[in-house]
């Protein structure tokens, strides 16, 4: 039952984002609001699952694509820096505003996931700069522009302009960061 109220719970942060409320929840899984409260004790609890969740399937996913020995380096670096689970990457970038504006706590796990976690993508590049794939940057500088682009997504300014998914938006910035934005002539 507690994977069905997780599942539930993303799918309803898909149609209504994080205004969605345990009677919602309650009324699509047919069920009443006693049975999701004996499993979740609040909606903060099940938004806390929901990004346990999330960081738990981007470290796995992470893992899958740095041991996948089918991948070049790059493209190893590329899809490591643009991933997210299936379940997650077609929402809304707005919803990313949301989640800090109602779950203020739960963002900042996220928030702090995204810029602690860097060690499998630091051995990445480090040994695409010793094979010569990548040049000889300094890598910290590279993971701030990242998250500064990351960042900007999340201002409510930006949002209101642009209207694209997570999964666009994370892999317009890796192209731009890997590749800059002249054409090759």
């Amino acid at each position: 039952m507690k994977e069905r109220i997780i599942n539930e719970t993303i799918h309803q942060i898909h149609q209504k984002g994080f205004t969605f409320t345990i009677s919602d929840l309650a009324k699509q899984l047919a069920v009443s609001k006693r049975t999701i409260y004996e499993h979740f004790s609040s909606k903060d609890e099940l938004i806390t699952e929901v990004i346990n969740r999330l960081i738990s399937q981007i470290k796995e996913k992470e893992k899958q694509i740095a041991e996948n020995e089918e991948l070049d380096l790059l493209e190893k670096i590329k899809q490591i820096l643009i991933c997210i689970p299936t379940e997650f990457e077609l929402m809304d970038i707005r919803l990313l505003s949301d989640l800090k504006r109602y779950h203020y706590n739960q963002w900042v796990k996220l928030d702090q996931f995204l810029k602690e976690e860097w060690s499998r993508v630091l051995l990445i590049m480090e040994k695409g700069i010793e094979d010569g794939y990548i040049k000889p940057i300094y890598l910290p500088l590279f993971i701030e522009l990242y998250l500064g682009a990351i960042n900007q997504i999340y201002d409510p300014k930006f949002l209101l302009k642009h209207q694209f998914t997570i999964g666009e938006m994370l892999q317009s910035i890796i192209e731009i960061l890997l590749y800059g934005i002249l054409n090759k002539k």
